[in-house]
């Protein structure tokens, strides 16, 4: 028998979320605050961006100039979830059988825009000795690991927005296969820049010269793209049996995770939706959840995936909703955010609201667009992202 997989702590750092605490607060309030910026696209539109604010302790200080900002706000979160499970990394026999297992789907985009700049112009001088640290996927996993003094299984996954809930996957099956006792597990992506808004505004899925009520409104016919947004999202996993032998609090548990891919193109997806219902099928299992924590974001070809699950797997019958009117969208981070919602949504008895939407188009959704004050029990998480790939994540209370 496999054993459950529980959550021992978490921790986030996205807009209108710069902890637990704060995302909480809104979440139950619907405030929210973006940013508006000209400098990111090619003719001076305005763009409407989603930032963490506010400084990041000592990871800002000389000595972590080293770190891309992805591994800084990463550490961020490892920190709060860590204090929150109460787990004890210096203990030898801890940090030996836990595992690092982080998703990122943009890397370190953002410094590598800086270094081709410097080696455009032949600043071979300015460049870092560190540059490569900066840029380079695996320091997201690496610096998670070296900061903390681990020395266990270390892995980053870069897939796409699905990267989170991919690592989790992974972690998972460390878990139930005795390799490792614990996990630290989650994304983090910080791309606001000049190369990925000029990629997304390409495909016409950033929302340029848009007033915000037509950035990233989920379940939408009148968005006109998503919110690009940064931020990262942890968990601390652990088996039942351990978690329970060190008297943790359990505040979830992964019941099921199932990930696959559309096979169509590198470009695109299915628009059917065929393997997103599959792998939703998968972790639901016959069952039917309290609610249904969407990855809906203001994107018409995300969102129209998610209405045909809730159309042809629950036939519009299970409550759904969308936090990403309030964190816009943070790449791989998403996955774990959501799962993090609605944990928070366990242990204070809400469902979070769908803010900033009209439901132009969607009106025939059982969509959620206020906070319900009321406990759940069982949730479903999707992700979708580049290349055709879903991820799907069954979440309990107990």
């Amino acid at each position: 028998m496999k054993q459950r997989i529980a959550v021992t702590g978490f921790g986030v750092k996205v807009p209108n979320g710069g902890d637990c605490s704060e995302l909480l607060q809104n979440l139950l309030s619907g405030r929210y605050r973006f940013t508006t910026k000209d400098e990111l696209t090619p003719g001076g539109e305005l763009l409407v961006v989603g930032e963490v604010t506010g400084g990041l302790g000592i990871l800002d200080e000389k000595e972590h100039r080293t770190l891309p900002r992805i591994a800084k706000l990463a550490i961020c979160t490892v920190s709060e979830a860590l204090e929150m499970s109460g787990l004890e990394l210096d203990d030898q026999e801890i940090a030996i059988h836990t595992g690092v297992f982080m998703g990122t789907t943009m890397g370190g985009m953002t410094p590598l825009e800086e270094m081709i700049g410097l080696t455009a112009a032949g600043r071979f001088k300015d460049m870092p000795v560190y540059c490569c640290g900066l840029v380079h996927y695996h320091s997201l996993a690496s610096a998670v690991t070296s900061y903390f003094s681990l020395n266990g299984i270390t892995k980053t996954v870069t897939t796409g927005c699905t990267a989170g809930i991919e690592a989790i996957e992974d972690a998972v099956m460390y878990l139930q296969n005795g390799r490792i006792r614990t996990a630290i597990v989650g994304a983090a992506d910080s791309s606001n820049n000049k190369a990925t808004v000029y990629g997304f505004g390409k495909m016409r899925a950033l929302p340029f010269g848009q007033a915000e009520a037509a950035a990233g409104s989920p379940f939408s016919k009148n968005s006109k793209g998503f919110v690009l947004a940064e931020g990262a999202a942890c968990l601390i996993l652990e088996t039942e049996e351990h978690a329970k032998a060190r008297h943790a609090v359990i505040y979830g548990y992964i019941d099921a995770i199932a990930t696959n891919n559309d096979g169509e193109s590198v470009n695109g997806h299915d628009p059917a939706g065929r393997m997103m219902k599959q792998a939703v099928s998968r972790v639901t299992g016959g069952r039917v959840p309290d609610y249904y924590n969407s990855q809906a974001m203001g994107y018409a070809a995300n969102d129209r995936i998610e209405e045909i699950v809730s159309r042809e797997l629950f036939r519009h019958s299970v409550p759904l909703t969308s936090i990403k009117g309030l964190t816009g969208h943070p790449f791989s981070a998403s996955g774990p955010a959501q799962i993090i919602s609605s944990l928070l949504g366990f242990r204070h008895q809400f469902i979070p609201g769908t803010i900033r939407t009209d439901r132009s188009g969607y009106e025939h959704l059982p969509l959620v667009t206020e906070t319900l004050l009321q406990p759940s029990a069982e949730v479903l998480i999707t992700s979708h992202g580049y290349g055709g790939n879903n991820a799907c994540v069954y979440l309990t209370r107990e």
